[in-house]
């Protein structure tokens, strides 16, 4: 019996509210294709470095993170904005703190999360998921290429006030549930999400291996 439980480390404050639920989602068929002997999966969580680390590097503050919830979680994602340079950002923000975090822990599974430009453009991703939330037949005006966007936050912000949202605590407040229902199937059509996507697929793969096998 495999045992999965994700720790995600989010750059954003809020980032975690939609990926928490998203990789939710993501895990229970790719757990049942690859994990053959049986499978359970307790829910994603934030996780982040202890209140002493806070003003160490990145790469330190990822290494800790992973290390604080290592009794925790044995599926980590680290996140960060692509801020238009992806593969520059996973090189740059990400690498370095899952190999120093490999340095105690060899058998990390980990997988790297990095939209092209911000988060929320996986959000804008399924027009459809706005009409299930507000129950509405009005879909909103959403961009063919949600990648392509420069300010996905603000088309994010646009959309959700036309549809009557009440952003009196900021676009925020709609992360969790956006994660909760935007489609797999749209969100595969992005290249950003089919690289995360098959980063957790091995991920697991390497979990549902037996160590040193």
């Amino acid at each position: 019996m495999i045992w999965l439980c994700a720790g995600v480390y989010a750059e954003g404050p809020a980032d975690d509210r939609f990926l928490c639920n998203l990789i939710n989602r993501i895990l229970p068929p790719l757990a049942v294709e690859i994990c053959k002997g049986g499978f359970y999966i307790d829910d994603a969580r934030r996780i982040s470095e202890p209140r002493r680390m806070r003003g160490a590097s990145r790469e330190e503050r990822i290494a800790a993170a992973i290390e604080e919830s290592w009794s925790e979680c044995n599926l980590f994602v680290v996140h960060s904005d692509g801020e238009g340079a992806p593969d520059e950002v996973r090189r740059e923000r990400i690498e370095p703190g899952l190999a120093r975090a490999r340095r105690a822990r060899p058998e990390l599974a980990a997988a790297a999360c990095v939209p092209v430009r911000e988060t929320e453009a996986w959000m804008l991703a399924d027009p459809d998921a706005f009409c299930r939330i507000f129950e509405t037949d009005r879909t909103p005006l959403l961009p063919p290429d949600p990648e392509a966007e420069s300010d996905p936050k603000a088309v994010l912000e646009t959309a959700l006030c036309g549809l009557g949202a009440r952003m009196g605590r900021g676009v925020e407040e709609y992360y969790a549930v956006l994660g909760a229902e935007v489609r797999l199937g749209a969100l595969r059509r992005l290249a950003a999400f089919q690289q995360f996507d098959e980063e957790l697929r091995k991920a697991i793969a390497a979990i549902a291996t037996p160590w040193g096998a």
